[in-house]
């Protein structure tokens, strides 16, 4: 699908916004009540949760950063109380406050409708917010089974695929809430397989009946792509880069990608592909920011440390393991950056167990970027700086090898055995191993 931009329906638009399609109820009414037959829609197409919003959307903020109410709960009332003018709260039902999601015994079968799709709506396998909803039959007369979605991040649903794409093994259709959680990574690992997707924000919305009706001509029969040739078989080890993450397979087990840990990564990519080598800190940093082997370019902001380049060979060792941790430092921040961002896109939505994870993550990083920084920005002088780069080395690798772990743990123990640490760090396997980098 391209990326050409057009009216969308505000209902999916919503969804793709929030985990798991949850919101508290008025919060789902203020987005939604002005635009459609909004008790129709609770009733046949909302279900409640278990759960009791802490803040709702205020429907008239008084200024730009006054966008949510706190729900507070007093003698078995519940008021929706402003942080800036407290006077200005008003009383709101315990349902208003309840969190809010689809209903899908209801919502899945008239989507259906609206595709033509035969339906057959039921839960795949173990994964949260995915259905298969049935099947259509191509141009070619050959059935194609057609999955819907409610992940809102794009590398859940490139993880998804991949376990559709091993289990389908022939071309399928998925419905997604908005092409934003494709992207184009996993648009190509679709069209490998023959598949294709549809984002529903831009082809299905809620009529002035509150029903179902295309937006947008799309005929799912046509969209599968002829049938691909017989793939080649997978080589057993594979570590290398696949858009923005990186796609890894070891001694021919299951394939997974890794959307995390970028630094690390490149690190273990590097040796990798260097089996018996030990090779200088330094240089691994280097030939990872794809830096010419006999110059350095160093651009500390922060502390102007500094400027001008210098040729890498020509410095003291104090210089060269100042401008190991100016890399060090960098690849911190820029993780730094990243969690704050899950941190904040977690918050919005009120996940609170990823926010405490992301927020423990935090807290390690900058513990580590305070060993080397102080708190006025100023760099501290240790004692042995080729220490503090062997340990910053060694931390970003293991991090990234844990994060390899919730995928295989095998790989992850046979990394901690091989990888060996110090100044000239390295892969030392005990016996040979083809990898595909």
């Amino acid at each position: 699908m391209d990326n050409t931009e057009r009216k969308t329906s505000s209902f999916w638009d919503f969804i793709r916004k929030r985990l798991g399609a949850e919101a508290a109820l008025s919060d789902w009414r203020l987005e939604l009540g002005g635009k459609l037959d909004f008790e129709k829609l609770h009733y046949l197409y909302l279900a409640p949760t278990d759960r009791i919003a802490e803040n709702i959307m205020c429907p008239e903020p008084c200024s730009p950063s006054c966008g949510f109410r706190k729900v507070c709960e007093w003698e078995g009332k519940y008021e929706a109380v402003c942080n800036e003018w407290p006077l200005k709260s008003y009383e709101i039902k315990k349902a208003d406050a309840v969190f809010f999601t689809i209903n899908p015994v209801k919502l899945l079968p008239a989507i259906a409708k609206a595709f033509k799709i035969a339906p057959h709506v039921k839960e795949f396998q173990n994964e949260e917010d995915t259905w298969t909803l049935g099947e259509v039959r191509t141009t070619g007369g050959k059935p194609a089974r057609v999955y819907l979605t409610l992940k809102a991040f794009s590398y859940e649903v490139m993880d998804l695929i991949y376990r559709i794409n091993s289990k389908e093994q022939q071309p399928y259709i998925l419905l997604v809430t908005s092409w934003t959680v494709v992207r184009d990574t996993s648009e190509k690992i679709l069209k490998d397989m023959g598949a294709a997707f549809v984002p529903l924000n831009e082809v299905l919305d809620f009529n002035a009946e509150t029903e179902f009706e295309l937006i947008r001509e799309c005929n799912l029969s046509k969209l599968i792509a002829p049938p691909v040739p017989e793939p080649e078989p997978e080589p057993e080890n594979i570590f290398r880069k696949c858009g923005d993450a990186w796609e890894i397979r070891f001694d021919g087990g299951e394939k997974f990608v890794l959307t995390s840990a970028d630094t690390g990564a490149r690190y273990l990519h590097f040796m990798l592909g260097r089996p018996g080598t030990s090779t200088p800190i330094t240089e691994i940093m280097r030939k990872v920011s794809g830096e010419p082997s006999s110059i350095v370019s160093v651009d500390m902001l922060e502390d102007g440390f500094l400027t001008e380049r210098y040729s890498f060979s020509d410095l003291p060792d104090s210089i060269t393991d100042n401008i190991a941790d100016d890399k060090a430092i960098r690849q911190y921040r820029q993780e730094i950056d990243k969690i704050k961002h899950d941190i904040e896109t977690a918050k919005s939505v009120g996940d609170n167990i990823t926010t405490e994870q992301l927020e423990q993550d935090l807290q390690n990083l900058t513990s580590k970027i305070n060993e080397i920084i102080s708190p006025k920005g100023q760099r501290k002088k240790l004692s042995d700086n080729i220490k503090k780069q062997v340990d910053s080395f060694r931390y970003v690798v293991n991090h990234t090898i844990d994060k390899i772990a919730l995928h295989d743990p095998t790989f992850a123990k046979y990394l901690n055995t091989m990888i060996k640490f110090g100044r000239t760090p390295g892969y030392q396997p005990v016996s040979d191993m083809s990898w595909v980098l």
